[in-house]
């Protein structure tokens, strides 16, 4: 399939789906850190969509009692906004770590053990997710929680690339879990799941904050992830009744193809 940031779509990726298992694997080798240098994600910006999606992530986090008087590392923050966001909303010791952003790649972070880890979008970017995620666990404190949120594998569709582009994103997305190989993994380096979540942290009722409704717009304004960081073409929404739709409704058709869950450590 063909790479969905605009810098690289002429370039083509082969993934396949282990048949045990149901992940999906990128089969060619990258270097990573030459596709970063125009990765449309360091556009993002903390504004109105940005703030809704993380109100909803705050929410799921607070729910198992995560809450201002505890530690906090995003792990793979990117430009940092979820950061922001957690300082705003009175969390006075949160940090951001993230390799290919000058501003958070210094390791000083990792360095100490938090109540809370949050890993959006992440381990299906890294080599070895199994050693990957055994080495954060050492990051947590006994007992803390983390957060893993990545696409589900077993969701989606390899005969409809078009459709699940944002999802598969190749080559960044190297090893997609399944939610077994997942829950297998986090077991094995003592974390056990306390609260599931089949739909993207994007999903609000708030209109155009959810995540039917970026995957279609997205697919219509030419497939590339660059267009959700772009000024927000108001003529293609306008003129499709499909958008509109799901512009309001969209909240109710979520695609399933990401994948929240919250674990908690061992004591």
């Amino acid at each position: 399939m063909a790479c969905n940031v605009r810098a690289y779509r002429h370039e083509t990726f082969l993934v396949w789906r282990c048949p045990v298992c149901a992940s999906l694997h990128c089969k060619q080798a990258v270097d990573l850190d030459y596709y970063y240098r125009n990765y449309p994600v360091k556009a993002h910006r903390l504004d109105f969509w940005a703030r809704a999606a993380y109100a909803n992530y705050l929410h799921r986090l607070s729910r198992p009692g995560i809450n201002p008087s505890q530690s906090v590392l995003d792990y793979g923050c990117g430009p940092g906004l979820f950061v922001q966001f957690l300082r705003q909303r009175g969390f006075r010791d949160v940090s951001g770590y993230d390799a290919h952003v000058p501003e958070f790649s210094s390791p000083a972070p990792l360095q100490r053990a938090y109540d809370c880890i949050i890993a959006q979008d992440v381990i299906e970017h890294v080599e070895n997710p199994r050693e990957w995620l055994g080495w954060l666990v050492g990051r947590m404190k006994p007992g803390g929680l983390m957060c893993i949120g990545t696409p589900n594998a077993s969701a989606i569709d390899l005969s409809k690339p078009e459709i699940f582009a944002l999802s598969l994103h190749q080559p960044y997305h190297r090893h997609l879990l399944s939610k077994q190989t997942l829950l297998a993994m986090a077991e094995k380096v003592g974390l056990s799941p306390i609260a599931h979540y089949d739909r993207f942290y994007y999903d609000t009722l708030y209109p155009t904050v959810n995540y039917r409704f970026l995957r279609e717009y997205v697919r219509r304004a030419g497939n590339d992830l660059d267009a959700a960081f772009e000024d927000p073409k108001i003529g293609l929404v306008l003129s499709s009744p499909m958008l509109w739709f799901y512009a309001v409704f969209g909240y109710f058709f979520p695609p399933r193809s990401e994948m929240m869950i919250v674990f908690r450590g061992r004591v």
